[in-house]
């Protein structure tokens, strides 16, 4: 065959197997496809005043402070607590702090607590009990019994006002203080930092999508790095909380968000908490937005200036306090898209199916022709098949494509969620992953054409080696088709 012709059957094989790799991939693509949704829920208020100025300060410590271990009885267990309180008689109002996602010991809470305990608050910091896992037993439930337990002991010591005992839940402990006070009177009044009211799935995608979107990444590998999420529908992840819990929340609840948080959405979720105060009819509520903070309210290596004083004002006022500020207050934040529900990968997208990929890879590419290497020189006159140098390539081609996709998804996650990708490293990497997705189509084309045309006969051994290495082209040009590398978006 002349070589134009030859070229130009090349070149034909490989646009379409490019098209029908395309069509494969929107075929298998989970189902419903996952789109992004523009968030255009209303703001909670039209003009928000600033926080107020005696908030910019950190509170004044008018208290010497007493540290004292207890333990608290729980449902199977007993949980260790540190209490911070004032070192002076009278009663106090009390706040009990619920961790966040994962272990959670309550040393962690003692900076916080100390600083409440000298503004004339009672503050408890108590250990999350040893059976709580954040992959296999994210037990709401019982996470809420635990911390009105806690409240029950505030409520019961002599410098307690017990009228004024209450909760602050950080993450996803915003999602446990609602849950409590929903179920006990005990419970006072609750204060959430950063709440999140979505599943840990969910929350990552929107956080993943929303920081890409914003340093400009290409809109197929943004859905490329939430295909990918979707299937890690492992462990508890992928669950939400019980829903219709803020509205029935009839304490005073002040709700914290700094607006350079990135592990859930603030303008969302605050909307979401609102929305279900006022469905009960709650108007004792305060939302306060600080600016430049971090999930965790930190801001440029410390807590957000003024960030403890609107808790420890807004705690020590009560009950006056949850109706006398402006409910809304603070720099609203931004919100370019919705949190939605990830689709759930098939079987053949999730990590079994990944890791079974793996292994047949290292089996078709090395194993089965370093096996039949020895074989082919015990056989005398025997050799290598003719196309087998076109295989080797199309093969290696098609592994190095395969590796560079996750490369990439990694960088695209990482510094999506961090916020810590720039453009060019994002179209950079993507048009890398494409071109190397391109050349193991062109590579393999060139295979077919060439076993097509024949070559001579082959033995057993040889077969095997043919079709092993034919056998993992086929699967990584599917899997790369399945995350979407060959769909015509860029």
């Amino acid at each position: 065959m002349a070589r134009w012709k030859y070229a130009l059957a090349v070149a034909s094989a490989s646009m379409a197997g490019v098209a029908l790799l395309g069509v494969l991939g929107e075929v298998l693509a989970p189902k419903p496809r996952w789109e992004p949704r523009p968030y255009d829920l209303p703001p909670l208020t039209d003009a928000a005043p600033e926080i107020e100025p005696a908030a910019g300060q950190e509170p004044t410590d008018e208290y010497e402070v007493r540290r004292e271990e207890v333990t608290v009885e729980v449902e199977g267990d007993e949980l260790a607590a540190s209490v911070f309180s004032p070192d002076a008689a009278g009663r106090y109002p009390a706040v009990a702090f619920v961790h966040g996602a994962g272990v959670g010991n309550g040393s962690s809470h003692f900076d916080l607590a100390e600083r409440f305990a000298r503004a004339g608050i009672v503050a408890v910091a108590y250990d999350k009990r040893d059976d709580y896992s954040y992959f296999w037993n994210r037990d709401f439930d019982q996470l809420a019994e635990d911390a009105t337990a806690v409240v029950r002991m505030m409520r019961q010591r002599p410098d307690v006002d017990p009228d004024r005992a209450g909760l602050w839940g950080l993450s996803e402990g915003g999602r446990v203080v609602p849950l409590a006070a929903s179920r006990s009177d005990d419970v006072g009044f609750v204060v959430t930092v950063g709440g999140a009211v979505s599943g840990p799935l969910r929350n990552t995608a929107w956080s993943v999508y929303e920081g890409l979107a914003a340093e400009g990444a290409p809109a197929g590998a943004r859905s490329l790095a939430v295909h990918v999420l979707g299937g890690g529908y492992l462990f508890t992840l992928h669950l939400d909380p019980p829903s219709g819990v803020w509205s029935e929340v009839q304490q005073p609840a002040l709700v914290i968000y700094g607006n350079n948080d990135y592990l859930v959405p603030p303008a969302e979720s605050s909307r979401i908490i609102v929305d279900g105060l006022q469905e009960g009819r709650n108007s004792g509520y305060a939302v306060r937005f600080f600016g430049d903070a971090d999930h965790g309210l930190r801001q440029d290596g410390g807590l957000a200036p003024g960030y403890v004083r609107t808790m420890t004002d807004w705690i020590s006022g009560l009950p006056g306090s949850a109706e006398a500020s402006a409910a809304v207050a603070g720099p609203l934040p931004v919100q370019r898209y919705a949190s939605t529900v990830v689709p759930r990968a098939p079987w053949y997208g999730g990590v079994h199916a990944l890791a079974v990929t793996v292994v047949l890879t290292v089996v078709g590419a090395v194993v089965i022709p370093v096996a039949a290497r020895r074989r082919l020189r015990a056989s005398a006159g025997a050799g290598w098949h003719p196309n087998d140098r076109a295989a080797r390539w199309s093969t290696r081609s098609a592994v190095v494509a395969f590796g560079a996709l996750w490369g990439y998804i990694a960088v695209l996650i990482g510094l999506g969620y961090t916020r810590n990708g720039a453009a060019a490293v994002y179209q950079v990497g993507w048009g890398l992953v494409r071109a190397t997705a391109l050349a193991a189509v062109i590579l393999a084309a060139v295979l077919a054409l060439r076993a097509f045309a024949g070559g001579g006969r082959l033995d057993r051994a040889q077969w095997l080696v043919l079709g092993g290495r034919l056998g993992v082209v086929v699967l990584l040009l599917l899997n790369l088709a399945y995350w979407g590398v060959f769909a015509p978006r860029w």
